[in-house]
């Protein structure tokens, strides 16, 4: 038991140094306590303050003007004072009042030193004394009431506590069995939109849910009319007509059961397949019975056993009573949030890690290893609530409770809304999509970014309106400031701007994409395929340039020093990058001549390869071997374009001097006409143009024809045509050149083989002899 007491006493303690401010300005109200206070004494009967003489008056003023002139701040007040004096004789209107005006029998030295930061500690460390005892006082005087029932000061009405009983068993009882009933049915209706959401996503669950906590509300409505037809029946004890406590009742009903549905649809503790939060089923079942057995206990201790306290004994004794309820909720909710400290951290820590939001992951860490504090913080603000303002506590926390999880959960389901929405991303129907195939990809690289905005803007509105609920900041009275509607205002104008200006972009964008989209009867040319993308690219820069000044002329920032700014820098990159001025005027010019389009083949600054990319400042190139290459305008002194109206293979073929011309042209001319008439054939434009003999060569006698193609298509061509050259040379013998090598083996002279002695070796006369006559010494060829 000690080791249980200690973190009661320690709350305590913190309470009574986090609850005075709530005490301010507060005070009982309607009823009598049978408690009498100590009347506070009035000004005029304390002692002091009956017969002060005109000396003394003097003396202490003069030594508080001394202390005054001593004092920097002091002195630097009264000479403001005395100035906004001068500044105000003789003007229509009266002078300004001081910020602290000075109250009767205080002299002007004493306002203008309470101005000082010491002393403005000094009175509010003075008032934070006075908040901690007068709720210490008002705790011991709560309690007061069960030692007046012990000592019989104050008696219990049995007969009102007979009346009361059966007044409670009778319309409680109606409404609880109504109610079940209701839930029986309701049960049975849950399962069925439960297998169905089962087979579908998760927004279909989410509205199953909310339609479940609709069937619910129902069920408690169906069961304060039982209470209420119980209320008004008239058998019995009971009287005709709902009594005060029968409307208590059915209040204590009503309120805690809406409590506990709004603890059933955050956890859905019998609802798996439709629960929201990552929460495992023993864990739902846990926390949905923990919290609504601290719930039951206020609403029905507070609101029925209270006031049937009230009503049967002494508004004292239920005032004690109040207290004891209230602390003991306290204590229990505290002690399970400590208890359940380090689990809860470890398990939200570790879902964090699986999010794929950066922001999520952060957040919900924090939120992990602070939540016990937070809600440690919360029950200690409902305590001070119920202490300091009895009266209104029921109310103000019902009010304040109910309205916070309504924010929370009406964020939670818009962040969740849109999250799955960021992480799924956006789809198009099909046939939009087969008609405009680059609109989803836009979509998606716009939208979801603007998702994580106002996603972030929804996380900062709950966190305003839960402040503004509990009043720790005045956020609607900011909103309905002439401030806080223009700033609120300036930036839902930003933000339509921005949306309108996407609209506008990605309504162009998409006319684009079907202009550029090749249909029956239509066939998009390189320079409009060029052209359409170079539009693209300048009206998405203009685009994004108005919609940047449009947005900060609505957020309030003056925009025509920064349009003349732009002006005097782009007059200096003018003076300063001659040549990016020289890549965009080459580049327009190379435009309007429609000297390049994408997919064409040109040369460009001795670059040969297929155009990729045009801008208005650059050509991207990627050449034969694959290798990309970006050439600026500024370094294009001629442009080659392969694919200009027509093309042209240019067949030079060589044959041996030895050949008959007239046949070596026949082939070619018959090589031509099967490649005419192969599948190639389709790309050549008229016939054969034969050349004739170009050039006589070193081996070869070199024939040349051309053969006209569409654009383009001169490679593929000259490939096929090399083919049907080869074989209908080797079909006719014709030979085709080639470099050889002849390699000639010459004999040594005789006299280089004889010995010293004039000898020729043995065996190569006779050799010699063999050889037929005038053979010998003559070359043989390899």
């Amino acid at each position: 038991m000690p080791t249980l007491l200690r973190p009661f006493a320690s709350f305590l303690l913190v309470l009574l140094l986090a609850v005075p401010v709530l005490a301010q300005d507060t005070a009982p109200t309607g009823g009598s306590t049978e408690v009498a206070e100590e009347p506070v004494p009035a000004a005029s009967e304390l002692p002091g303050q009956d017969g002060s003489t005109a000396s003394e008056d003097t003396a202490a003023a003069r030594d508080a003007l001394v202390r005054l002139l001593q004092d920097p701040a002091g002195r630097a007040a009264l000479i403001g004072l005395l100035q906004g004096l001068n500044a105000g004789a003789g003007a229509d209107r009266p002078a300004a009042a001081p910020a602290v005006a000075p109250t009767a029998g205080t002299s002007v030295a004493e306002t203008a030193a309470r101005e000082t930061f010491a002393l403005w500690i000094g009175d509010y460390t003075r008032g934070l004394i006075a908040d901690v005892a007068d709720v210490t006082a008002r705790l011991t005087s709560s309690l007061k009431g069960f030692t007046l029932l012990v000592k019989g000061d104050v008696t219990v009405k049995w007969d009102r506590v007979q009346q009361t009983l059966v007044e409670l068993i009778a319309v409680f009882g109606c409404a609880m069995v109504v109610y079940l009933a209701a839930q029986m049915v309701a049960i049975r209706f849950f399962d069925a939109l439960e297998q169905k959401a089962e087979r579908r996503g998760w927004l279909w669950k989410a509205g199953v849910l909310v339609l479940g906590t609709l069937v619910d509300v129902v069920t408690i409505g169906l069961g304060f009319i039982g209470g209420t037809v119980a209320a008004l029946a008239e058998f019995g004890p009971l009287l005709p007509g709902i009594s005060l406590f029968e409307n208590l009742t059915l209040n204590a009903f009503v309120a805690t059961a809406l409590a506990r549905v709004a603890v059933r649809f955050v956890f859905a503790p019998r609802r798996e397949k439709l629960r929201l939060l990552p929460f495992s089923t023993p864990s739902a079942k846990y926390w949905s019975s923990r919290i609504g057995f601290v719930i039951a206990l206020l609403g029905y201790g507070v609101m029925l056993a209270v006031p049937m306290a009230n009503l049967t004994i002494s508004f004292v004794v239920g005032n004690a009573l109040r207290v004891v309820i209230v602390f003991a909720a306290a204590a229990l909710s505290i002690a399970i949030i400590l208890i359940n400290r380090v689990k809860v951290r470890d398990e939200t820590i570790r879902y964090a890690a699986t999010l794929d939001s950066e922001l999520a992951r952060h957040a919900l860490t924090i939120l992990g290893r602070t939540w016990a504090v937070l809600a440690v913080a919360y029950i200690l603000t409902v305590f001070g609530i119920w202490i300091t303002r009895p009266f209104e506590a029921v109310g103000l926390l019902m009010r304040s409770t109910s309205l916070s999880i309504l924010t929370i959960m009406a964020g939670f389901l818009l962040s969740l809304v849109m999250t799955r929405a960021i992480d799924g991303g956006i789809r198009v129907p099909a046939d939009l999509r087969q008609t405009l195939p680059a609109l989803e990809g836009r979509l998606n690289a716009f939208v979801p970014r603007l998702l994580k905005i106002m996603r972030m803007i929804v996380f900062l509105g709950t966190i305003f309106i839960l402040a503004d609920i509990w009043s720790v900041l005045d956020f609607s009275s900011l909103v309905r400031s002439e401030v806080g509607s223009a700033f609120l205002g300036r930036f839902a104008s930003a933000g339509i701007t921005v949306l309108v200006a996407f609209a506008i972009w990605l309504t162009v964008m998409s006319w684009v994409d079907l202009r550029l989209r090749e249909r029956s009867g239509y066939i998009i040319s390189s320079r409009e395929r060029t052209l359409f993308q170079l539009f693209r690219n300048a009206f998405t820069v203009v685009v994004i340039i108005m919609a940047a000044l449009l947005s900060l002329s609505e957020l309030g920032v003056d925009i025509g020093p920064l349009i003349a700014g732009a002006g005097v820098l782009g007059l200096a990159v003018s003076f300063g990058a001659q040549t990016l001025v020289k890549d965009i005027i080459t580049g327009a010019f190379i435009q309007i001549e429609n000297a390049i389009n994408e997919g064409d083949v040109v040369t460009v600054g001795g670059v040969t390869g297929v155009v990729e990319r045009l801008t208005v400042r650059s050509v991207r190139i990627r050449d034969l071997d694959g290798t990309t290459h970006i050439v600026p305008f500024s370094s294009v002194d001629m442009v080659s374009n392969f694919m200009r109206d027509f093309s042209y293979h240019v067949a030079l073929v060589g044959v041996s001097y030895d050949t008959d011309i007239r046949q070596a042209k026949a082939a070619m001319q018959e090589a031509f006409d099967r490649l005419k008439a192969s599948p190639a054939g389709a790309s050549i434009i008229g016939d054969l143009e034969m050349h004739g003999v170009v050039n006589f060569g070193a081996s070869s006698v070199d024939l040349r024809a051309r053969i006209k193609t569409f654009p383009g298509s001169q490679w593929a061509t000259g490939r096929a045509y090399n083919e049907f050259i080869k074989d209908v040379f080797d079909e006719r013998g014709i030979e085709i050149p080639f470099p050889q090598v002849t390699y000639h083996e010459g004999r040594p002279h005789p006299a280089a083989g004889r010995g010293r002695d004039g000898q020729a070796p043995a065996g190569e006369d006779a050799g010699d002899a063999d050889a037929p006559a005038g053979s010998a010494g003559a070359p043989g060829s390899a």
